[in-house]
């Protein structure tokens, strides 16, 4: 099944530009993209919010940021996300073990080729997409002795960013991309 609505027929032409470059890089359709030419100012606040996600962290690593990403991508069950933020992983040095440590929810402590600060960002991105937000005060106290207070807004951004896309792809009915041929979960 595909998308609840229809494409567009006509797109803006700098978001056409952006899904040109999308759709290049992916090597297959970018529908979100242009669903969202429906609303381009829409499409402008994602795209200029998930810039601004990928830019280097001065003290966070690329690793722990794309943890997050891929936590809160199975945390918020969207399979368009999952396949999106663990297409190439590895680049990131992180293994298909530790990949299925964190699509499992399972309890990742378990898992010794991640970090203490890792561990604790894993669950982070978990709890910033569970609902209700439940944020125990020992585990804020973890939180404030682990990461500078910069340090916590950008995990909190990120995962946050990845509950946004999420909701969006999944209410508007965006089937996962497909990728080495198969979909999440598929």
């Amino acid at each position: 099944m595909g998308a609840f609505i229809a494409e567009p027929r006509r797109i803006n032409p700098l978001l056409r530009l952006a899904i040109w470059y999308t759709e290049r890089e992916m090597k297959q359709r970018f529908v979100p993209g242009r669903l969202l030419g429906w609303y381009p100012r829409a499409a402008l606040g994602l795209v200029v919010q998930g810039l601004l996600e990928a830019s280097h962290h001065r003290t966070l690593s690329d690793r722990i940021v794309a943890l997050v990403g891929i936590a809160a991508a199975h945390a918020a069950g969207s399979p368009y996300c999952i396949v999106a933020n663990t297409e190439g992983h590895q680049r990131y040095g992180i293994s298909d073990a530790e990949l299925d440590a964190i699509g499992v929810a399972g309890d990742v402590s378990e898992v010794s080729s991640f970090t203490p600060r890792e561990r604790l960002a894993i669950r982070y991105a978990r709890l910033i997409s569970a609902t209700p937000l439940v944020f125990p005060n020992d585990f804020v106290a973890e939180l404030r002795a682990a990461f500078t207070p910069r340090e916590v807004v950008v995990l909190a951004s990120n995962a946050a960013y990845i509950n946004l896309l999420a909701r969006l792809i999944e209410s508007l009915g965006v089937p996962a991309p497909v990728l080495g041929g198969q979909t999440a979960g598929g």
